[in-house]
């Protein structure tokens, strides 16, 4: 008899529980049908479609503007430096521009050894954006040492594929970058390095393939420029503020060259391209 009353109580928490769970059950169903909304974009950065297209011709792009000077008292190194723009509305991706040193009769000057350096790939070029490109070789013995004997710089770009264009998600968003003011340097031969803040726009890292930079002088003409085709990891990375160190070496950087007003343009790419051992590769693989 003593143990009958304590069961409607026992009851009673029961029921009253099974009412708190009923409460917390609707509570959880009636926030999960407030994320009903489209799903947050997902990084995607994704290569483009392979094997890629054969060759297009690259009436889309145009010179804007190109300048060359030659070095040192002998006058054995050309540094050249050249503005393309891409007039589409479509992705020039990989395109590979070709610089040459000719003589009067059309000839190329360049020493044989710096041939290999006369092809560089741009591995991205957005529609509507310029890109600067910069190169710098040793020309031939059989080369004229007055300056007036170069007739003239040869500049041929050519797009290895055209893309549809693309953002920060599928990796095709602009990748940015400029001089740190007064931290770069050159010596009296003519060597030196610019340091550079790149910036990415796109949702994930990319893969470097060096930076090309391009040499103004006061007024802001170009008077050269050169490859670095070493790959600076964190200048392609998602983001701002990634500090890279481009050198410009073979003594390319004219006395004239205002640093601080150098164009770089830093080559990111979604993968490696496989190294053929062919003539005409681009030296930044």
């Amino acid at each position: 008899m003593t143990g009958r009353p304590s069961m409607p109580v026992r009851r009673g928490v029961l029921w009253m529980s099974l009412g708190v769970l009923v409460v917390v059950v609707g509570l959880v169903l009636l926030a999960r049908g407030g994320d009903d909304g489209p799903p947050a974009p997902t990084c995607r950065i994704v290569g483009p479609p392979s094997p890629p297209s054969a060759a297009s011709d690259s009436g889309g792009l145009r010179i804007v503007e190109q300048g060359y000077s030659r070095l040192l008292a002998n006058a054995t190194t050309v540094s050249m430096g050249v503005v393309l723009e891409n007039t589409t509305d479509r992705v020039a991706y990989r395109t590979r521009v070709t610089f040459d040193v000719l003589g009067e009769s059309g000839e190329s000057l360049v020493w044989e050894r710096h041939r290999p350096w006369l092809v560089q790939e741009v591995p991205v070029i957005l529609p509507g954006a310029r890109v600067s490109v910069g190169d710098a070789v040793a020309l031939n013995d059989r080369a004229p040492r007055p300056a007036a004997s170069v007739a003239r710089i040869s500049i041929t770009p050519v797009v290895t594929q055209w893309l549809p264009a693309g953002d920060g998600h599928t990796g095709l968003a602009p990748v940015t970058a400029k001089p740190v003011p007064g931290s770069s340097q050159r010596d009296e031969q003519g060597t030196g390095s610019v340091r550079y803040i790149s910036e990415s726009a796109n949702c994930a890292d990319l893969l470097s393939r060096g930076a090309s930079l391009v040499f103004r002088d006061e007024s802001g003409r170009i008077v050269g420029g050169n490859v670095d085709n070493q790959r600076h990891l964190s200048a392609c990375d998602a983001g701002t503020g990634h500090q890279a160190l481009a050198h410009a070496g073979l003594d390319t950087i004219p006395a004239s060259a205002d640093l601080d007003r150098t164009d770089v343009t830093v080559y990111c790419d979604f993968s490696y391209p496989v190294r053929t051992g062919e003539s005409g590769e681009p030296i930044n693989l």
